[in-house]
């Protein structure tokens, strides 16, 4: 096992949050082939260049100075038929598969997790695609509970 620090991300680490982003959709394209593949590099820019600066949050897992992992996330709007004033969602998060297995993933999401409480959060979203049973094993793991399942229906 290999020592690793969790900070803050800051605009140095956009280009390798973007291709471990782009990693992160190059998996996912299993479970859902209608990924935009460029949005790493196009739109996933100013997401994450805003993410970065304080309209959510980014952060880094480093293991000797270099970047394998990231977690992003933000506030979002609670649904207004339940009783839940503030909640935020992880929206993603990777960290290399050579990494894995290391608790990595686990402080990126305790530092989320501590973002959240400062935001003044109760709750915490996170979508994980059906098919991605490591995914959602992970979720579990953290303390994630089960509670919806979007459908969709394709119109031909």
């Amino acid at each position: 096992m290999q020592d690793f620090v969790i900070r803050k991300a800051k605009i140095k680490d956009l280009e390798e949050i973007q291709r471990l982003n782009h990693e992160l959709f190059v998996h996912d394209r299993e479970y859902d082939p209608l990924l935009d593949m460029n949005w790493s590099f196009e739109e996933g820019e100013t997401y994450f260049k805003n993410r970065i600066n304080g309209d959510g949050a980014v952060f880094v897992a480093q293991v000797n100075g270099k970047v394998v992992g990231y977690l992003a996330g933000g506030m979002m709007r609670p649904y207004s038929y339940r009783k839940i004033k503030k909640m935020t969602e992880l929206e993603s998060t990777l960290v290399k598969e050579e990494f894995r297995g290391q608790g990595i993933g686990e402080k990126l999401f305790d530092k989320f997790m501590e973002w959240s409480k400062a935001m003044g959060a109760e709750r915490i979203k996170v979508s994980v695609s059906f098919d991605n049973e490591r995914g959602i094993k992970f979720y579990k793991r953290v303390g994630f509970i089960p509670y919806a399942i979007e459908l969709e229906y394709e119109i031909k």
